[in-house]
């Protein structure tokens, strides 16, 4: 790097900051230099900077068994990492992004600067997705930063078939699939978190060297860990097809379990009935309009639309809506939310009908959802709004911002479509 450099630099600068960032990665008085893994690049440094900054750093230029050498290489980073470490010792400013930041933190770390490494963990917190929250994960529980490991698991509980079926679930260690196992709450089905295990088992195999051919491979890499898979939560059809012909169990282990799903009491058997794991979560409905007998509240074609939104003030999923209808009557639907859409003919009962997500949406707390609904139908009923613009259920506070019927020939104004939501809290 060229040596920055002017006459009388010290008279531009106003404050010890300033002049500071002016020496970052600077050859003018540097007395230490750096190199990173394999890479050529050299940052320069200055010892006293450093060693103010960090311990580690201190003990390593000023300690009884300080370094001589002029160029130092840290093989365990690579240069981006270590670019906006060395830039945060200087400036106390660094560029920290989701794809740098646990390079980051492991120096941050490495070298004892706490205030860098809560840096980091805020930025991996307010990244972290179902795609890569098990590498995350790995890295809040080897560098002890449990904040971060709390977000990684909340994420895991409400969103676990995304993150079992990622790729970075197929590269985690049997520790973290073990507490994974060991959770009450995932919002999974037995049967697909066994297939997912089973996939990450193959991987580990092939990593390992172990053929899979091999009879006892598979419950040689899961070991005790087969112990926290609730088999008798499964169907017995999913535990028949599923699991008993991979060589998971021993021959004695599936005949045990088969004999439990019989009803039969089997001594010593180390699996029992636990109930699913998302059991602590329970579905509530929230009135959004009282009913009322309108009559011609659909177009010429007999199409209505209508949208809905809301907030909600604690975390949850949505998981559909209850619509108006007249009782027997067929209604085709179309419900859209967020990215997801739902199409599908339904027969009101009981003036009318329920329209379920395949799969919930996440909610964060005071973030506003559109419900949109289009349906094409005979003439039913609807709805009269609502007095108050929050409902309550338990601790849940659901607060509607609008909504709107934009049938051609709607009698009243105020009314809606929408009988109930349904959340999952």
């Amino acid at each position: 790097m060229a040596l920055k450099y002017h006459d009388d630099w010290q008279s531009s600068k106003k404050t010890i900051l300033e002049r500071n960032a002016y020496m970052f990665n600077n050859e003018l008085m540097s007395d230490v230099s750096f190199t990173c893994g394999e890479s050529s690049r050299i940052f320069h440094a200055h010892k006293y900077v450093l060693a103010t900054s960090s311990a580690v750093f201190f003990a390593m230029f000023y300690g009884d068994l300080a370094q001589k050498e002029s160029t130092i290489r840290i093989s365990d980073t690579d240069e981006k990492s270590f670019e906006e470490f060395l830039r945060f010792l200087y400036t106390d400013e660094c560029k920290i992004t989701a794809e740098n930041a646990i390079g980051v933190m492991y120096l941050a770390k490495k070298y004892l600067i706490p205030s860098l490494a809560e840096k980091c963990s805020k930025v991996l917190e307010e990244n972290a997705k179902p795609d890569d929250v098990f590498m995350m994960l790995e890295q809040a529980i080897k560098f002890d930063e449990k904040k971060l490991e709390e977000k990684c698991w909340d994420i895991v509980s409400k969103k676990t078939p995304e993150c079992v079926n990622s790729e970075a679930f197929y590269n985690i260690g049997s520790l973290t699939v073990n507490a994974l196992l060991k959770r009450h709450i995932l919002k999974v089905s037995e049967v697909e978190l066994f297939r997912a295990v089973l996939k990450w088992i193959d991987r580990e195999c092939a990593r390992q060297g172990i053929d899979i051919e091999n009879k006892t491979a598979r419950r040689r890499v899961i070991g005790d860990n087969v112990y926290n898979i609730r088999f008798l939560d499964m169907s017995l059809e999913d535990f028949a097809k599923t699991v008993s012909s991979t060589g998971i169990l021993t021959e004695t282990e599936v005949i045990s379990i088969f004999q439990k799903f019989c009803g039969l009491d089997v001594a010593d058997s180390k699996w029992k009935k636990l109930g699913t794991r998302w059991r602590h979560y329970r579905e509530v409905d929230f009135t959004v309009y009282y009913g009322k007998s309108l009559g011609g509240n659909a177009g010429p074609d007999g199409t209505i639309s209508d949208s809905l939104t809301l907030s909600v003030n604690k975390a949850g999923y949505f998981n559909g809506v209850r619509l108006f209808g007249a009782d027997g009557s067929e209604y085709e639907v179309q419900l859209r939310v967020k990215d997801k859409k739902v199409t599908g003919t339904y027969t009101s009962k009981r003036d009318g009908y329920d329209v379920k997500l395949p799969t919930p949406v996440s909610l964060q707390p005071d973030e506003e959802l559109t419900v949109s609904a289009t349906i094409k139908g005979p003439h039913s009923h609807c709805g009269s709004r609502i007095n108050q613009s929050e409902k309550k259920h338990w601790d849940i506070v659901v607060t509607f911002k609008t909504s709107g019927s934009s049938s051609p020939d709607e009698k009243d104004q105020n009314g809606g479509l929408f009988c109930k939501i349904y959340l999952t809290v």
